[in-house]
């Protein structure tokens, strides 16, 4: 009896903690409900800054001051965005353009929506008119071809070939890298030479001047005008030389009492209507004597 009212009391025990136990309740647990705002929320109200110099109890200190973008270099002083990326005077060149950003060449405005291009020779403007050229004249007497005209006065002579006269500007006068020259020939024929026979020699003239080393070559279709009196037979050409050299020029022949009279000039093409006006001057005084 003695060994067992232990083990039975320690049963009892343990009966009532579990019946104690038993007779608790869970705490309730509250459910804290999520919603949802559609719209504004409500703003709070700003509290005013008042700086302590306005009579307020802020301080007098700028809005920037707690900027956490600034940045000190070791003086203290503050640094620019090109100073603390070291782009000064190391990623820009004299012109003040990023040499690791392409550039578009040959315009200052490279983006699409600024000030227009000018189209060469679309929109560009028209240059500054040429100063027309202005010549004095003086009678030349040419005893071998028999003939007297009014030219240029200062050009130079040149009668070392039979039959022929030769006269060209200074070379300091010239123009385009091209001396303007006139020359005139009279060559005895044994039979009288109708318009179309000076139509073959005009032709067979441009013929024999384009063979002289020319790029590019545009005669003119021939026409007619009076030389010295008597029908002629004329044409214009125009022509780039194998040195770049632009020249224009005209031939102009008649027939006279058993001889051909051919009156050439050439002439730097820029300077064309200049030129031009020299050979009309010459055309309109030429005569034999």
């Amino acid at each position: 009896m003695n060994r067992k009212w232990k083990p039975m009391l320690a049963l009892g025990l343990a009966l009532i903690t579990l019946g104690g136990c038993a007779g608790q309740q869970n705490p309730s647990q509250e459910l804290v409900e999520i919603t949802q705002n559609i719209g504004p929320s409500p703003s709070p109200t700003p509290t005013p800054h008042i700086p302590a110099s306005q009579g307020g109890g802020g301080q007098d200190v700028s809005v920037f001051a707690n900027n956490p973008y600034d940045m000190m270099d070791e003086q203290g002083e503050l640094l620019t965005g090109l100073d603390e990326e070291d782009y000064a005077g190391e990623d820009m060149n004299a012109d003040g353009y990023d040499p690791y950003m392409a550039q578009m060449a040959g315009t200052p405005y490279p983006y699409a929506g600024s000030t227009p291009i000018p189209l060469d020779p679309v929109d560009m403007p028209p240059p500054p008119p040429r100063a027309e050229l202005t010549f004095d004249y003086i009678s030349y007497n040419i005893a071998d071809l028999g003939l007297t005209f009014s030219g240029p006065l200062g050009w130079v002579p040149d009668e070392s070939v039979t039959e022929q006269f030769m006269l060209s500007e200074p070379v300091s006068q010239m123009k385009d890298n091209q001396l303007a020259m006139i020359k005139i020939y009279a060559i005895p024929v044994t039979t009288n030479m109708s318009e179309s026979a000076l139509k073959a020699e005009v032709l067979e003239r441009l013929k024999e001047i384009s063979s002289t080393n020319f790029e590019k070559w545009s005669p003119s279709y021939t026409a007619t005008r009076h030389l010295m009196g008597s029908t002629g037979v004329y044409a214009n050409y125009s022509g780039t030389m194998a040195n770049g050299v632009a020249i224009g020029g005209r031939v102009h022949c008649t027939y006279i009492d058993k001889k051909l009279y051919c009156i050439e000039i050439v002439f730097p093409l820029a300077y064309k209507s200049d030129f031009e006006a020299v050979f009309s001057e010459m055309r309109k005084t030429i005569k034999r004597i």
